[in-house]
């Protein structure tokens, strides 16, 4: 029962072993580190896990792409050349889904990479749900939706039909937005009672919304949490910023007022509210029940060894 969410720079990615399932959710890279070539190729390897016969290819239970903006997708096709998930969920326009569950593909502004996740979508019905239903669950606003608001459309498409994903291991409860946005939050929390419901129980770690940027931070989201804050850490996937735009981290993450800090980085006078992504990996081991394991890894070589133990 272990996680990592990679250090990619202005990318998202992270991976996730649960219950005998393996969960990867999006794949971006970065220049420095790519989580198919850098990560899970190797790590398959050291495992000596047998390909499918059929594809020549590793099996992967789930590969979760929360919204094809190319941040979230740039390793799509190292993925798609050496893995086969067995579920890929992914905004789609499946013949089998409703009209307003379908993803209109015209308004995707970032293109690249997206021919070969559309590619990868054909044949799978139906694609919208889980690998594991009794602790994982995913939300999203239907696409058509977010189309027919000017709000939603105004912030974005694309980022407001992130799937959102909340997992539960061991006793730890994970919320992962993607880059879903400050309104879209709103719109999700408003409209969608079991996402309401569920975040209600509480949140321990948080991967913090589009990149923790400030224009993302919803206060809504926190009001609905158990206690009105997470309770072990915030994670931010970190982008690089610069001060003279407005795509800067919200220092909130950071703030008592929206973590309890009950983590081992935390000492009696320091508490610890937040990491980010760019000191390293930060890899999460659940092996002790509601007391998950932080550690910043920045050598690749050892977030195998910590995952081939």
């Amino acid at each position: 029962m272990k996680q990592v969410v990679f250090n990619v720079g202005d990318a998202f990615s992270t991976y996730i072993e649960f219950d005998n399932k393996t969960l990867l959710i999006d794949v971006g890279k970065s220049d420095d580190f790519n989580p198919v070539t850098g990560f899970l190729l190797p790590l398959y390897k050291k495992r000596a896990y047998a390909k499918n016969h059929n594809n020549n290819k590793y099996n992967l239970d789930q590969l979760i792409i929360s919204h094809p903006h190319n941040d979230h997708i740039s390793a799509i096709n190292d993925f798609n050349n050496n893995f086969y998930p067995e579920l890929l969920t992914c905004p789609n326009d499946n013949s089998e889904m409703q009209e307003d569950e379908k993803i209109n593909w015209e308004l995707i502004n970032d293109k690249k990479n997206v021919e070969t996740l559309q590619d990868m979508l054909q044949g799978r019905e139906p694609p919208l749900r889980s690998t594991n239903t009794r602790n994982e669950f995913i939300y999203y606003i239907p696409p058509k939706k977010v189309e027919d608001d000017s709000d939603l459309m105004n912030e974005s498409y694309c980022n407001n039909i992130s799937i959102v994903v909340y997992v539960r291991i061991n006793g730890t409860k994970i919320l992962i937005p993607g880059d879903l946005q400050k309104l879209g939050m709103e719109k999700l929390i408003n409209t969608n009672t079991s996402f309401r419901n569920i975040i209600k129980e509480g949140v321990d770690i948080l991967i913090a919304p589009h990149h923790g940027l400030r224009s993302s931070f919803s206060v809504d989201m926190f009001k609905e949490f158990k206690d009105k804050k997470t309770r072990c850490l915030n994670i931010i996937p970190e982008k690089i910023t610069t001060e003279d735009t407005n795509r800067q981290i919200d220092s909130r993450y950071s703030n008592k007022d929206y973590c309890m800090g009950e983590n081992n980085f935390s000492t009696g006078n320091s508490p610890v509210y937040q990491r980010k992504t760019t000191g390293g990996h930060i890899y999460i081991n659940y092996q002790k029940f509601a007391e998950p394991f932080f550690e910043i890894i920045e050598s690749n070589s050892a977030l195998i060894d910590k995952f081939f133990k």
